[in-house]
């Protein structure tokens, strides 16, 4: 079997199982942060379907897939808006380590062309990046709080543009490749969201 489908139908599994949790954490706390958590999780999910039943009912990888595209930048948006609904109470200033990895994000999204060579989505999703890497730093260096979600948020940026760039070296999707074991990486780091959200939040409600 193409090992392509089990990592998409891996990937889809995953992200419905997130997204059924945060909408379960959303019934039980009321907190629109798990609203949002679901709206990442259900995008990444979306955009993977269309991929995978694309490659099954076809039996080729589609060659334009704008629609996973929008819904993979999606994600990355509402992952955006987490952060600003959850530090919304909390200033941000300019610093020069968070601005070079922010702008270090966004040279290596554009150099890549992660989403092909159409400006309009590798831009977007290059800025996107960008800004959630600064402020994800920026919390780490200059917050003394629990930094879970941050470090799954860079890691998960990273990872994006290392999927990318790999799948430049490796064209056999056929067998288990580095490829295959970033893009596992990536759907496990983004699940952790949801524990990592709960806990900081649970520390947030004690203190």
């Amino acid at each position: 079997m193409n090992f392509e489908i089990i990592d998409n139908v891996f990937q889809v599994v995953v992200f419905f199982a997130a997204a059924l949790g945060d909408m379960v954490y959303w019934f039980y706390k009321r907190d629109r942060l798990y609203i949002i958590l679901a709206l990442v999780h259900s995008c990444f999910m979306m955009g993977t379907l269309y991929f995978v039943l694309h490659l099954v009912i076809r039996g080729v990888v589609p060659q334009v897939f704008y629609v996973s595209e929008i819904s993979w930048i999606a994600s990355y948006l509402f992952m955006h808006t987490y952060q600003i609904v959850r530090y919304r109470i909390k200033k941000i200033r300019i610093a020069k380590i968070p601005v070079i990895c922010g702008a270090g994000v966004l040279i290596a999204s554009m150099w890549s062309g992660i989403f092909g060579p159409v400006f309009l989505t590798t831009g977007t999703f290059a800025m996107v990046a960008g800004v959630i890497v600064s402020i994800a730093v920026f919390r780490i260096l200059y917050e003394k709080e629990p930094h879970g979600v941050c470090y799954c948020m860079i890691i998960c940026v990273v990872l994006e543009v290392a999927l990318y760039v790999s799948s430049n070296f490796i064209h056999d999707y056929t067998r288990f490749n580095l490829y295959f074991l970033i893009d596992f990486v990536l759907t496990i780091v983004n699940m952790l969201l949801l524990p990592c959200t709960v806990w900081e939040v649970s520390r947030d409600d004690v203190y």
